[in-house]
């Protein structure tokens, strides 16, 4: 049997003797090479075609899915796991349960279980890339050539095409969103950045992201992701405030970053269009009963999810049930039609109020909960690249939980995919990371 050396981040071997010390070594065969490289080919494709490329954010996932279940016998992906992502996966399947119970009690289709499976799915790929994942530089490179190219397909639409709103694959929130996310993740590298040997590379690249991954979620058009900015800001200011106050330079790139992030978006009509036409609906819908509008249909929807929730507060009204909720507040002209055209209700705290009742809504906050707990423990971590991988974690949900305020995203599967597929992906890096860090502290303790 093959061991892997360990090696210390300057390329020095830790120890000479492989033999002499297996205990602190990984055995390395050809099926574990052959796993390496595929989880590297799944989360690198899933990273760099994040928002551009149709199905590549489920393909990444359903790979290492399906690695997990044909070649893996349980026991051995569960030997080693520790108490943290053990919390994690139980509340994705919490999560599953939560869902499954009360679509069973209300005598749901069996399709409308589809989205509920993809916790457990993400619970199965979270125990597999906790064996078999990549490094937290290529984590951050990968992510900030996602963001970056985001950012170069959303200039290209928007300055030489004429696109009003830019989209993907699929719709502006998507894309948009996708590509704050990417964005967000290259900024929790930069003060790890620094800290590299090649610290300029690193900068440069990751700064790239972050505008490209900001200037495709401008000129998306996409309010809500607009809205996470300050409490993301908030988040990495506390994260790394005595960092950044022991290092002026990081300070003065931090500012100089987030100050022309701002500037960025002052300066685009498209920002300050849609937020006044926010405003304005808004203050229609109230005064003038008008809701017919962006905004009013999304307020109808809240009122029809209520309504759903009062009928059952414990398990909800149901898909159908809601559904059935929204026809009669339509035919009785509270509501607007056009709120039928659409397939969930623009806010994914009141869906799971209406659809699972409170036993939805509990599990779900169960789930944002803890994950940014846990991420915002590892922000502690005195390990950069843990540090820095926990930070982008806390910015994702940070991100989601409030983008959700005005949108289902995971009412589809490209929402539930792009979600809790890059939670675990998050997780598992930072976990290598962790674990290769603290394997090399106790050789050289050790020795």
């Amino acid at each position: 049997m093959r061991y892997e050396v360990l090696i210390e981040s300057n390329g020095t071997k830790l120890t000479q003797n492989t033999d002499a010390n297996p205990g602190w070594m990984r055995p390395r065969g050809a099926w574990d090479k052959v796993l390496s490289w595929l989880a590297f080919f799944a989360l690198s494709s899933y990273l760099l075609f994040y928002v551009l490329v149709p199905e590549a954010y489920a393909f990444g996932p359903s790979l290492v899915l399906l690695l997990a279940l044909l070649v893996f016998r349980w026991k051995k992906l569960l030997d080693g796991v520790d108490r943290e992502s053990l919390a994690l996966g139980g509340v994705l399947w919490l999560l599953f349960l939560g869902q499954a119970v009360t679509l069973a009690l209300h005598g749901e289709d069996v399709s409308e279980f589809d989205l509920s499976t993809r916790y457990v799915a993400a619970s199965l790929v979270m125990l597999f890339v906790l064996k078999y994942s990549i490094s937290a530089r290529c984590f951050f490179l990968f992510g900030a050539i996602g963001a970056l190219m985001a950012g170069a397909y959303g200039l290209y639409q928007f300055e030489f095409q004429g696109v009003s709103r830019v989209a993907a694959f699929d719709n502006p929130i998507h894309y948009g969103n996708g590509a704050m996310a990417l964005a967000m993740i290259a900024l929790s590298g930069v003060v790890w950045a620094a800290q590299q040997a090649h610290r300029r590379f690193w900068l440069a690249i990751l700064c790239l992201g972050f505008v490209g991954g900001m200037y495709a979620s401008l000129v998306s058009g996409t309010r809500s992701g607009w809205v996470a900015i300050p409490v993301v800001t908030f988040i990495g200011l506390y994260v790394f405030r005595q960092l950044l106050i022991q290092r002026k330079a990081l300070l003065v790139l931090m500012t100089m970053l987030i100050v022309t992030g701002f500037v960025i978006a002052s300066q685009f009509d498209l920002v300050e269009q849609r937020a006044t036409v926010a405003v304005n609906e808004f203050i229609d819908y109230y005064e003038d009963g008008r809701n017919g509008t962006s905004v009013g249909l999304r307020l109808d929807m809240w009122k029809a999810g209520v309504e759903a929730f009062k009928k059952n507060p414990l398990i909800g009204a149901g898909p159908s049930g809601t559904d059935a909720v929204v026809g009669d507040l339509i035919r009785s002209g509270q509501i607007h039609p056009a709120v039928e055209d659409f397939r969930h209700l623009h806010n994914q705290y009141i869906e799971m109020m209406a659809r699972y009742g409170v036993i939805g809504l509990v599990s779900y906050l169960l789930l944002l909960v803890v994950t940014f707990r846990l991420f915002m423990r590892k922000t502690h971590s005195n390990i950069p690249e843990v540090k820095a991988l926990a930070l982008g974690g806390a910015f994702f949900v940070t991100l989601h939980a409030i983008v959700n305020l005005t949108q289902s995203m995971l009412e589809r599967n490209i929402g539930v995919t792009m979600f809790v597929f890059m939670v675990v992906f998050i997780w598992a890096v930072l976990k290598r990371e962790e674990t290769r860090q603290n394997k090399s502290i106790d050789v050289v303790q050790s020795a």
